[in-house]
């Protein structure tokens, strides 16, 4: 990798990571205050027009996002039909989501939802303005842009426009026009900052390269889809909207902060490993490594939540959402191996190994059915179970695909997984002996949570930093060797960072 890219990809990082905490703190706030003026029922309704537009969303672009990224050699032909099509099929697609409205709505056996996914449709329409010009922020790897873009959005979309039309009892629309806010936003600045042209184009040899590639990866974003909202599909169906409203928020509470951690790495990771797909010895180096490092943060994260779920539900969404405790436990032990396994997704993405993924998707989709179906008496809990049973399968389905792809043998994959697993267990317990020792004070729920944050917060910063399991000493050691961190006496924290980059690297 050249210096210039490397240097994007470290800038994207830093800027995301940023992001990702700002957006993280705004989330927190932004559910905290939803929760207590709206009910359960508005956000199931809003969860299930969200699936019905997820049917859509993956074939109103036809992935020429990702073929506009990944394509080596891009010329303004191929942006003007990239454009051309997002924007005909945006179009096109706000028209059948609007007409196909009530027969969705009669699956689910919820004839309330027909209006909010109609207004919610016009999403695909503002998305296909403007995907072709984001596409090309985050191949020129113009992420301190898109960052900054993408928290200026959440800013006017939910803490503004949504909270707003809450407090003014809009119900459930609050939540459609924030969402549907923040896709303007996003629209509107991300042409400013990427002019390109807008003209339409219909020449068939500009759009075969884009299609060729972004044909089947819509297909495979579409299976995976289907496989992570089934639980959503099934409990809407046959569970309804209030187990619905108590299912999504618990899901919410993990997966959007391990969404928030793993977007802008997603974003950088996916043309970087693109640049290798031919150098599979070093291509099985950078996965190995970033599951190490991604799993010593994730899986602490959620161990951490499931000890903390009572205080985190209790202040977050109030006690009407008590229900939601159990379920959100149970989550936290599949949704880390949701995020871990992204990787060799994107490997999959990279070698261009699509239709073993496809195959894959269908099969894991299966999965998720049988599992449901053996555990349906169990209500809310078994279908929680049911989705981390299938994300274990899942796990092991993409490690046989990349003990084939990148001949590296289960045990080096398994191993990957143990420091996170180790800080996950020490920073669980560290927080479970302090609740202990709370319990009996009679303290505020808010005292007791920042006190879990807190400790949370100490134990993985000692377990990673200090104490790391060999493997990822060896990898953080790898990392600031990459990151370019000269030294430098001049400063106070300068020589700190030299210091610890010393030890770091001297004990692996």
């Amino acid at each position: 990798m050249s210096n210039n890219l490397a240097s994007k990809a470290v800038s994207g990082i830093k800027w995301g990571s940023a992001s990702t905490v700002a957006n993280a703190v705004m989330q927190i706030g932004y559910t905290a205050v939803m929760a207590r003026l709206l009910n359960p029922e508005a956000f199931g309704l809003v969860a299930l027009a969200g699936v019905v537009l997820r049917f859509g969303s993956y074939f109103a672009n036809l992935g020429l996002n990702k073929a506009i990224v990944q394509k080596e050699e891009l010329n303004p032909e191929h942006i003007r039909a990239a454009f051309t099509s997002s924007v005909l099929l945006g179009a096109l697609f706000t028209a059948i989501t609007w007409v196909a409205a009530p027969a969705a709505a009669l699956f689910f056996k919820n004839p309330e939802a027909v209006p909010i996914i109609r207004v919610m449709a016009f999403m695909f329409l503002i998305n296909g303005l403007s995907s072709t010009a984001v596409s090309l922020m985050e191949r020129n790897m113009q992420f301190k842009a898109l960052s900054i873009l993408e928290t200026i959005s959440y800013i006017l979309s939910y803490l503004g426009i949504g909270v707003i039309l809450a407090y003014l009892d809009f119900g459930v629309w609050a939540l459609v026009l924030a969402s549907l806010s923040q896709f303007f936003f996003v629209s509107l600045g991300s042409y400013a900052l990427t002019r390109h042209n807008v003209l339409f184009l219909f020449d068939w040899q500009a759009y075969k390269p884009l299609f060729a590639y972004g044909s089947r990866m819509s297909i495979i974003s579409f299976l995976e889809f289907l496989s992570i909202n089934l639980d959503t599909i099934l409990i809407g169906r046959f569970l309804g909207d209030y187990k619905l409203g108590i299912y999504n928020r618990s899901r919410e509470l993990v997966s959007q902060p391990m969404h928030m951690l793993t977007r802008t790495l997603i974003k950088v990771i996916f043309p970087s490993f693109s640049k290798m797909q031919s150098d599979n010895e070093k291509l099985g180096k950078a996965y190995l490594s970033s599951i190490t490092l991604l799993a010593a943060i994730i899986i602490p994260i959620c161990l951490g939540i499931l000890v903390a779920a009572p205080e985190i539900v209790r202040i977050l969404l109030g006690e009407k959402w008590a229900a939601a405790v159990p379920v959100l436990q149970i989550l936290c032990l599949g949704i880390p191996l949701n995020f871990l396994t992204m990787f060799a997704g994107i490997i999959c993405d990279a070698k261009a190994i699509l239709d073993v993924k496809i195959i894959l998707n269908i099969a894991l989709m299966g999965v998720i059915a049988v599992f449901f179906y053996l555990l349906k008496d169990f209500g809310l809990i078994g279908f929680a179970w049911a989705v981390v049973l299938s994300e274990v399968v899942k796990m092991g389905f993409y490690q046989k695909v990349m003990k084939d792809a990148l001949h590296i043998n289960y045990g080096q994959q398994l191993l990957a997984y143990l420091p996170g697993l180790l800080n996950g267990v020490f920073a669980a317990a560290a927080i479970y002996v302090v609740t202990s020792l709370l319990s009996n004070l009679n303290l505020p729920a808010i005292v007791v949570l920042i006190a879990q944050i807190a400790t949370g917060a100490v134990a993985l910063g000692v377990s990673t930093l200090f104490f790391p399991h060999k493997l990822l000493r060896a990898e953080i050691g790898k990392l600031l060797s990459k990151m370019g961190i000269a030294d430098n006496s001049a400063s106070y924290y300068g020589r700190i960072i030299n210091k610890y980059k010393t030890y770091i690297i001297k004990e692996a």
